[in-house]
């Protein structure tokens, strides 16, 4: 039982370690859900590091996340604060 149980915990690590999307992807995604924000969308996708929505919203403009975006309009949302269109 405890092989068993061994076996199918390796075997799902190694299926999570093998999709896990990088940065690059995770930034894409976040836009992605950006663009159906007037839809309910939130950010899922953007690493929060910071314990604030004040320090996710610096870190987003400080690695430029936001691409193409207003700098400002994207990182709010993703911060989850202020207004944004």
């Amino acid at each position: 039982m405890k092989k068993l149980l061994f076996g199918i915990i390796v075997i799902n690590l190694t299926f999570v370690s093998a999709h896990a999307l990088t940065l690059e992807e995770k930034i894409t995604k976040a836009h992605q859900e950006y663009a159906k924000r007037d839809a309910g969308y939130k950010s899922s996708y953007l690493p929060r590091p910071g314990k604030t929505r004040g320090d996710d919203y610096r870190n987003c403009i400080d690695k430029k996340y936001y691409r193409s975006k207003d700098p400002h309009d994207f990182c709010a949302w993703h911060a989850g604060i202020g207004k944004y269109q």
